[in-house]
């Protein structure tokens, strides 16, 4: 006959084999980085990108710009995921006394976000590096990679939160686009108004 199963031994049993919440909350914590910092990444580079474009700014400046906008990008994440993350742990180290999920460290968290937001910000300057010419191409293709990271990221996200991966894709990359257009327009502008010449 079977011994009955005891509470203790429930407990023991969780602690000695963590329970797929415990797993999917650790996953979940990494999508969020690396959503983050990929989406970003891009449409802050994208917008750069296409007001330069728009301004009519030559390719060197606009790889120089974007490349320095990408590096500010990096630091200013990481350091601020870092400093977030450290605040959360130490929050609720002092409100619940516990710290978040194992496994998580704001070391962690700020290598993963200058990861995402590297990648993300590099998807707009392929086409200006590798010389596509005239400028106008090159703003195309880095309208079509744009468009496809955000998408893909979207979709990612769907398939993790068990969504439409289609809705998911498409809402992200709509949402994004607007800022991309903006960037544009405001270049534009600029060179209306300023007359830049460079």
């Amino acid at each position: 006959m079977t011994a009955p199963l005891r509470w203790d031994d429930v407990t023991m049993h969780s602690v000695l084999r963590p329970s797929r919440i415990t797993r999917r909350s650790l996953a979940a914590d990494s999508i969020r980085e690396v959503v983050f910092g990929v989406e970003d990444g891009v449409v802050q580079n994208m917008t750069l990108v296409a007001g330069m474009v728009g301004a009519q700014l030559s390719s060197r400046v606009i790889i120089i710009a974007a490349s320095i906008n990408a590096i500010a990008g990096v630091l200013s994440r990481s350091m601020g995921t870092y400093l977030s993350s450290q605040a959360e742990r130490d929050v609720a180290r002092a409100t619940e006394g516990r710290v978040p999920a194992a496994g998580r460290s704001p070391g962690r968290d700020a290598l993963v976000m200058a990861g995402a937001y590297a990648l993300g910000a590099a998807v707009p300057l392929v086409p200006f590096v590798v010389g596509l010419s005239p400028v106008g191409l090159a703003l195309l293709v880095a309208v079509a990679l744009t468009a496809a990271t955000l998408f893909g990221l979207g979709a990612l996200k769907g398939e993790l939160s068990h969504q439409s991966r289609i809705r998911s894709g498409l809402q992200m990359l709509l949402l994004a686009s607007a800022a991309g257009i903006a960037g544009f327009l405001i270049g534009v502008a600029a060179r209306a108004i300023f007359g830049l010449e460079v």
